[in-house]
């Protein structure tokens, strides 16, 4: 008998949206069409807050992809359901709204009105974003037609396997409906810790409880569950006190080759730059920007150094600019908009060094991390020295750690790195292919095929 090779794909997160949250459904979906398989996408039929690449759906040429009504619950989703204005950030971005907004004037005029006091609605707008219109998460307004639009495809490719991706929490409770109704192989794709780690859930205790009490009943009814970092696999281990521990399976995300194939060997690390790519976050702190304005101060013949920042430059400028030009870095740093991933892969390739820049999340695979292995580039990290990153880095040859602890030790790390004439191949090469999306896809076809036996 013929396997049925169609699986339903139920993301809110998908093409032509363009962030770290798409690429391991998008892949997935991708390659798996290329193996023989027919992946169906079920994802929402609006996109907020996110940039978009009109490419990402050319890729997927030939992949149903079906989307269910979903509304922001906000005041701008309202705004767009009365008066049919388009009010999304790809659409204010096109029309320069937020240079406008992030002009001298209108910054100044911002910092005045920060320090005035909320206004009532103001306080009760939020109170109602925090405590229900978040609940258990941003796109509990897609949940229902998600689930109905669910059933008519289930039945319409007669669907026996669904894939669904968390966080958000939501998409948790359309596969928890549909498995209940239906007679279905369920793999749910957590990803990162959900209730473990403040930056994935609520810190409002009522929503909490809701998004912990979602995420236990995904693990319990799902046949599989897997995960992009092997320290979320212990972390659900301890929650779960080893039940069902055999059903949690890690796969790394992996870097789509499509993207890399033309890349010049040539001109791998000529660039006399450090990469940051992604948002930067207020926590990473300005350690490295301390460590690397010391030594272009102090040392004449790396003054051609530089940094380069990409992603949402209007919130990586935010963030940091006070910073750089506090430290007079001006002129080193240069902030990029976001590009699509065979750009940015481009600027990886020709970096002399990737930054990976994270106090805290020492159980993260972080997205950009994935990219950097699987290119086989160095990586400048600062991370916890018990950390998922440290480990995978330091397994595929490419970690140059900073401890934060010791400025000196960190700035002569740093100096050596950057005087370095000769490039090495310290990379692990049989284990940084691991981190390319051929791996990831035939994980994920092994379990897909397994749950059909």
């Amino acid at each position: 008998m013929t396997a049925n090779k169609n699986i339903l794909i139920i993301t809110p997160f998908f093409a032509p949206e363009t962030h770290a949250a798409v690429f391991r459904a998008h892949k997935l979906v991708k390659y798996l069409k290329r193996e023989g398989w027919n992946p169906i996408v079920l994802t929402v039929d609006s996109n907020y807050v996110y940039n978009e690449d009109p490419n990402l759906l050319k890729e997927l040429e030939g992949v149903p992809i079906y989307r269910a009504r979903y509304i922001e619950p906000t005041l701008r989703g309202l705004k767009m359901v009365l008066t049919g204005k388009d009010l999304t950030y790809k659409t204010l971005k096109e029309q320069g709204f937020f240079n406008r907004v992030s002009s001298p004037a209108n910054q100044q005029s911002q910092n005045i009105a920060s320090k005035n006091q909320e206004s009532l609605f103001t306080k009760f707008y939020n109170y109602l974003l925090n405590y229900h219109l978040n609940s258990p998460d941003r796109y509990w307004t897609w949940r229902h037609n998600a689930i109905k639009k669910g059933r008519e495809l289930i039945k319409k490719y007669d669907i026996k396997l669904i894939f669904t991706t968390m966080p958000v929490f939501t998409t948790g409770e359309i596969g928890l409906q549909l498995k209940k109704e239906f007679d279905l192989k369920w793999v749910a794709d957590f990803r990162d810790p959900l209730t473990t780690v403040l930056r994935n859930h609520s810190d409002i205790e009522s929503v909490f409880i809701k998004q912990r009490r979602i995420c236990h009943k995904v693990f319990s009814a799902a046949d599989i569950v897997s995960t992009a970092s092997y320290a979320h696999n212990l972390i659900i281990h301890d929650i779960f006190k080893g039940k069902d521990f055999g059903k949690v399976k890690f796969i790394p995300t992996g870097l789509d080759t499509d993207y890399v194939r033309n890349l010049s060997n040539n001109k791998k690390g000529s660039g006399f730059y450090f990469v940051y790519s992604g948002e930067y976050l207020v926590e990473n702190g300005i350690y490295f920007f301390k460590l690397f304005k010391s030594i272009v101060d102090e040392h004449e013949d790396l003054k051609h150094w530089r940094i380069k920042i990409v992603g949402n430059k209007t919130i990586n400028m935010a963030i940091l600019i006070d910073d750089i030009t506090r430290l007079s870095l001006n002129h080193y740093v240069e902030f990029v908009d976001h590009v699509p991933q065979n750009e940015l892969y481009q600027i990886l390739n020709e970096a002399k060094a990737a930054l990976l820049i994270s106090e805290g999340r020492w159980w993260c695979s972080f997205a950009k991390m994935v990219d950097y292995i699987a290119l086989k580039i160095p990586v400048i990290a600062q991370v916890p020295a018990l950390s998922e990153a440290k480990l995978q880095l330091s397994k595929a040859g490419l970690g140059n750690f900073i401890e934060g602890e010791d400025f000196e030790k960190d700035k002569n790390m740093l100096h050596s790195f950057m005087c370095q004439t000769d490039v090495v191949d310290r990379a692990n090469h049989v284990f940084c292919d691991r981190y390319l999306v051929k791996h990831q896809v035939m994980s994920f076809i092994k379990i897909f095929e397994s749950l059909q036996l």
